[in-house]
C-alpha cells in the first residue's frame, strides 16, 4: 500500500524522470550511431586517400622517368644553333 500511494503522490515527478530517462538513452543510442556512421566515413576516405597516394606515386615515377629522357636528348636551343653556325662561319 506504501509503494502505490507513493506512486499516486509522487505521479508528475516519476513521470518527468521517466522522460529524462528515455532522453538519456535515446541520446546514448545516437551517440552510438555516429560513432559507428564516423567511423564507416572515416575509413572510405581513408581508402580512397590511398588509392590518391598511389596515383600520385605513379605519376612521380613516370615525371621521373620523362625527365631522365628529357636530360638525355641533346639540347639544340636558336641560340646554340646560332652560336655552332657563327663559330663554324
Amino acid at each position: 500500500m506504501k509503494v502505490k500511494a507513493f506512486i499516486e503522490s509522487h505521479k508528475g515527478r516519476l513521470m518527468i524522470g521517466a522522460m529524462f530517462l528515455l532522453f538519456c538513452a535515446m541520446c546514448s543510442v545516437m551517440t552510438i550511431a555516429f560513432t559507428y556512421s564516423n567511423s564507416k566515413i572515416r575509413a572510405e576516405y581513408r581508402d580512397i586517400a590511398d588509392e590518391r597516394d598511389k596515383k600520385v606515386e605513379l605519376l612521380a615515377v613516370q615525371v621521373s622517368e620523362m625527365k631522365a629522357k628529357l636530360d638525355s636528348i641533346p639540347e639544340r636551343t636558336a641560340e646554340k644553333t646560332a652560336d655552332k653556325s657563327k663559330a663554324t662561319g
